[in-house]
């Protein structure tokens, strides 16, 4: 049967092709679903991760809520990846939560960030279709719509740069990932930046997988602090901002006055045009280089603290299109080589294993030469 609760503007607007299903199911081909932002995918030593935002309508103005979003191989139908309502989907939409700092822009649509892990083995598909499985709950019905094809950019290669940390027992949060960074987006004057998008914080363990040994209102309890950190690649400090407090361990007590200053003492190295590194929360005091300065890559630039808006002592690290710590599109980026000695689930890897030009999962214990 037809699908009775969408009103006719919805139905002139929206629908191309309505075809039935079950009783209780309708599935609607929509315009008004499409992919924006897609990012050059990158590898790990499990998948290959393609990046992109899924732009939709918004949909609760007709009465429908979000229930899951399927993700097929467009030619095989083959489903790759289902996210759920239960997955802590972030939705951007309005009203936008004032943040003190700036003004958002009021928006029309709903945007979901969307990082598709393909096993290494396999090739990437070169079509990805979606279907958007919706519940009207006023007439207990499922609605499903199909849309948002597109081609991954499957023959480009994300950026290759050397570790910004070296040694032993590194863990890299919050990357390879559909958390936090990956989803943080700001609308502001007609344009949408995802700066944070493919950026990680960082720190080390120890064999129980500790990252402090001491009280964790003391910065210096914790094995990454003040630890060299160093040049990714070669090029010229772009900016350089200094002379800012740190927090005090774990207890996140500084106070900011301004976006810029969430970046704590940090420092842009402008490696060409088109791609910028971020190192964010260093030591005050710390850094071994100054603004305008050429340097080359491996070369000691400053220490990892723990300034700005930060948990406890770390680098905030990303890859940007510009040296605008948020207003800006994060790009993706793979280390040159690094040597896996373990997982936080299963323990250490032996022997351990050489990668090279790719990064890694969020969970998987690291080391550098």
């Amino acid at each position: 049967m037809k699908y009775k609760n969408l009103s006719l503007l919805f139905l002139t607007t929206i629908i191309l092709i309505v075809a039935c299903s079950k009783d209780n199911e309708e599935v609607i081909q929509s315009p008004k679903l499409s992919v924006i932002f897609s990012d050059i995918p990158f590898k790990t030593e499990k998948f290959s991760r393609i990046g992109y935002v899924l732009k939709m309508w918004e949909f609760k103005k007709d009465g429908l809520l979000f229930e899951k979003l399927r993700i097929l191989d467009n030619h095989t139908k083959d489903v790759l990846m289902v996210i759920d309502k239960t997955d802590s989907v972030v939705i951007h939409s309005s009203p936008i939560k004032p943040n003190g700092y700036f003004v958002s822009d009021q928006i029309d649509h709903y945007y979901m960030s969307v990082q598709l892990p393909i096993p290494v083995t396999q090739s990437i598909p070169s079509s990805i279709a979606h279907q958007l499985v919706l519940k009207d709950t006023v007439h207990d019905t499922e609605v499903i719509v199909d849309g948002a094809i597109f081609s991954p950019r499957s023959t480009e290669t994300p950026i290759s740069i050397l570790s910004p940390v070296k040694g032993y027992d590194w863990l890299f949060i919050n990357q390879s990932t559909m958390q936090y960074h990956f989803n943080t987006m700001f609308f502001v004057d007609g344009s949408i930046y995802t700066g944070e998008r493919f950026a990680f914080d960082n720190v080390r363990i120890d064999s129980t997988g500790e990252i402090r040994n001491g009280d964790p209102a003391v910065n210096e309890s914790y094995y990454n602090y003040k630890d060299t950190l160093f040049a990714v690649a070669d090029g010229s400090i772009e900016a350089l901002r200094d002379g800012r407090p740190e927090n005090s361990g774990n207890q996140h007590d500084v106070v900011m006055n301004s976006i810029d200053e969430m970046g704590g003492n940090y420092l842009v190295l402008k490696i060409d045009n088109n791609h910028y590194a971020l190192y964010a929360h260093c030591v005050p005091g710390s850094f071994l280089v100054s603004e305008g300065q050429t340097v080359h890559e491996g070369d000691p630039i400053a220490l990892l603290g723990n300034s700005g808006n930060s948990d406890c002592p770390h680098v905030h690290f990303q890859i940007t299109d510009s040296p605008n710590l948020f207003f800006s599109r994060g790009l993706p980026f793979v280390l040159k080589e690094w040597t896996k000695i373990g997982e936080i689930a299963t323990g250490r890897v032996d022997p351990p294993v050489r990668y090279y030009n790719c990064m890694m999962e969020e969970l998987t214990i690291i080391s550098f030469d």
